[in-house]
């Protein structure tokens, strides 16, 4: 039987938006299905609607073989920023995507990386400093379908809205293969300090719960971006995704920039 600190963490492994879409694929005919226990760590973006296609170039897909486990954020042209507890030995990466095995389309691209960083002073199960980077083994050049994104050099305030996107579970229990977006509202802090009271850090803020928008499995590592930069990263959330009330969970980027610009210079 898991411990509530396993079951929380499982609740950690990125909470993101999904589409509510009746035209989506099913359980049985989509191809990044994944059974068994992968299967349950997989996020979504929850009530959310189909992204006009490339309107989030900064967005990443992290794959373990052929199978999308997290997302990213490419920050720097041989960078991408992501949730620690995302971690592997080694990752492939698409970038450019936004039918999530579109690898071959026109201005997407496929790269690997075997060199990552998390933050020194990241915590598991908890997820407080839910930070890596990800060095490319090459440099990408930017185009109409990737660019890089900055990072907030300020922190969130409550009520700001944000846009969120993955192509994690959706709200009737299956995937999208398309990129799904979201706007969701930050929430005041107090609020968040009392929904997840023991396992709240300084390094994470919330954002959602007001309606069924929010995020789920699958969508753990990606962006959460407000008026323009880089605001939060998708940490975690609630067992149950898409309940009013219940906000996602972001690690705080404006609290880690420093550290970000020096792993990316230094590396």
């Amino acid at each position: 039987m898991a411990t509530t600190a396993q079951v929380l963490w499982l609740c950690f492994l990125g909470c993101v938006i999904h589409s509510a879409a009746e035209a989506e694929i099913p359980p049985n005919g989509t191809s990044n299905h994944i059974p068994g226990r992968l299967h349950l760590l997989r996020k979504r973006v929850t009530d959310g609607i189909t992204c006009t296609p490339h309107s989030q170039p900064w967005i990443a897909a992290l794959f373990d073989g052929l199978h999308h486990y997290c997302s990213g954020v490419l920050v720097h042209p041989q960078w991408v920023l992501s949730a620690a507890h995302c971690w592997r030995p080694s990752y492939t990466i698409g970038l450019g995507l936004h039918g999530i095995y579109d690898w071959f389309e026109q201005g997407s691209m496929i790269i690997n990386a075997r060199h990552s960083v998390k933050h020194p002073q990241y915590a598991n199960p908890t997820n407080a400093n839910d930070l890596m980077l990800i060095k490319l083994n090459g440099p990408v050049v930017e185009s109409d379908t990737i660019r890089t994104i900055p990072i907030a050099s300020e922190c969130p305030t409550p009520e700001t809205s944000c846009e969120v996107s993955g192509w994690g579970l959706l709200l009737k229990g299956y995937y999208p293969l398309d990129l799904q977006c979201a706007i969701i509202r930050v929430v005041a802090e107090p609020y968040c300090r009392v929904m997840f009271h023991t396992y709240h850090h300084d390094s994470m803020f919330c954002a959602g719960g007001k309606s069924r928008k929010n995020t789920c499995y699958l969508d753990s590592g990606g962006p959460l971006v407000c008026n323009g930069v880089l605001q939060g990263l998708v940490s975690g959330g609630t067992r149950q995704c898409g309940l009013p009330g219940a906000p996602g969970i972001y690690t705080k980027l404006c609290k880690f920039k420093e550290w970000i610009n020096e792993i990316i210079q230094t590396t």
